[in-house]
């Protein structure tokens, strides 16, 4: 794959902004929208069905979780659109005129305020892309759900 084309799917820190739950071109948003027209008005049948199955008295929380996931917003890291507030790589690399974290005479540094799972990914994503440049970190990570 292209770089340009990398770009477009790839956030700075490394993690792939199109698998994202919150991004609105992503197969999370696609799919929730798909199963939400697919179960149309479910919500009778799940109401006779939590006679049968428990987990159906739960369905209006399962069906508001789909809206929430089908109506992502998000355009990706790089167009400003993170949601995550701890999170400098989202303009940070403009300023240091990078692409991706790993590729900062910087990195790692103490700018992102990320929790620790989220810090130990950056840093195996940024040190990946450091080494083995984006192009390989790319195809290891392609098609890998992100969560």
């Amino acid at each position: 794959m292209k770089r340009t084309e990398i770009l477009g799917k790839l956030a700075p820190c490394g993690l792939d902004c199109s698998c994202c739950a919150s991004f609105k071109g992503g197969p999370i948003a696609r799919q929730s929208r798909t199963l939400l027209e697919a179960l149309g008005d479910y919500q009778r049948m799940a109401q006779k069905m939590t006679a049968f199955f428990e987990p159906f008295a739960h369905f209006d929380s399962f069906q508001e979780i789909l809206r929430f996931f089908a109506d992502a917003k998000c355009d990706g890291c790089r167009s400003g659109g993170s949601r995550y507030p701890d999170c400098a790589a989202k303009s940070c690399f403009k300023e240091m005129k990078v692409d991706f974290c790993g590729e900062c005479k910087e990195f790692p540094c103490s700018r992102n305020r990320y929790n620790e799972d989220l810090h130990k990914r950056w840093l195996a994503n940024g040190e990946f892309i450091r080494t083995k440049g984006i192009e390989s970190f790319y195809d290891m990570q392609a098609g890998k759900p992100r969560y």
